[in-house]
């Protein structure tokens, strides 16, 4: 399968626009089940990524979060999650800084059963996953790093460093769903194509950056975009702000997974214009 480039062009294009009788139902609902007592972080940087990505309601799931119910006002608060209330979110992210297996493994199995089209699984849930074995929709996303990948295939690491591209193919296949595999030229396998998304620095090695990533293609999806442009377009923005962190004269080893979010009116900005500051990928 060739690979094809994602270029900034075809981000522009992509990018959800808003028109002026538009309102916060346009951004769509999303549904953040992320973060722990350990790691309460990692839901808000989740949570705030989306917000900041377009979506115009963002629900944290309270059970995993239930000290910070009354600090994060820009967030609603969902307190129970049954097939019923599945239909109120049009996408659902899930794993960023979950420590319980059982729950993951409870809430995969309602998200298939009650056919849910948009979700994201990162971090603990890809984990979930590798041990149930499942075949998910072509809707889903899973946004893997190369340690994840091999979990979920069942090989060395230094394979798929080795071969990326055709890993990356063979996680598609398996799982059914869409594979967004992070690192260094970040790769996008989709139904019927395989995307590599250019943009990103080293700057991006650092905790937290992953669940900035999930938030942004999970309001994405919320948005109306597939599963391909929203995991492409997400990948491409998420790394055009680290280029421009260090195109700024800022260090590479500097960047907080924060300084994404901050980023992104700026940047979004930028990139919806056609401003012809680097970079310029495509």
């Amino acid at each position: 399968m060739k690979i094809s480039s994602y270029t900034k062009s075809q981000a522009r294009r992509d990018l959800p626009r808003r028109s002026t009788s538009d309102n916060k139902t346009r951004g769509g609902k999303c549904l953040i089940i992320a973060g722990s007592k350990n790691m309460p972080g990692a839901a808000i940087l989740c949570a705030r990524a989306a917000a900041r990505m377009g979506a115009g309601y963002v629900h944290l799931f309270k059970p995993n979060l239930p000290s910070l119910a009354q600090s994060e006002p820009d967030f609603l608060w969902q307190s129970k999650l049954t097939a019923s209330d599945l239909r109120r979110f049009q996408a659902v992210a899930l794993g960023p800084g979950c420590e319980s297996q059982a729950q993951l493994r409870r809430l995969i199995r309602l998200l298939l059963k009650t056919q849910f089209v948009n979700v994201v699984l990162d971090a603990e849930a890809l984990n979930v996953l590798a041990s149930l074995k499942l075949r998910l929709p072509s809707t889903w996303i899973l946004t893997p790093h190369e340690g994840e990948l091999a979990r979920l295939l069942d090989v060395d690491a230094e394979l798929i460093r080795r071969d990326r591209a055709f890993y990356a193919r063979l996680a598609r296949q398996k799982f059914g769903a869409t594979v967004l595999l992070k690192g260094h030229g970040t790769l996008i396998a989709a139904s019927t194509r395989l995307y590599k998304v250019s943009t990103g620095t080293p700057a991006l090695a650092k905790a937290g950056t992953g669940d900035v990533l999930t938030g942004m293609i999970t309001a994405l999806l919320a948005q109306g975009l597939n599963a391909e442009k929203a995991a492409c377009l997400g990948a491409y923005i998420h790394g055009m702000i680290s280029q421009r962190w260090e195109i700024e004269r800022n260090d590479v080893l500097s960047l907080m997974a924060r300084d994404l979010i901050e980023r992104l009116p700026g940047d979004l900005r930028r990139l919806r214009s056609g401003s012809s500051a680097r970079p310029n990928n495509g």
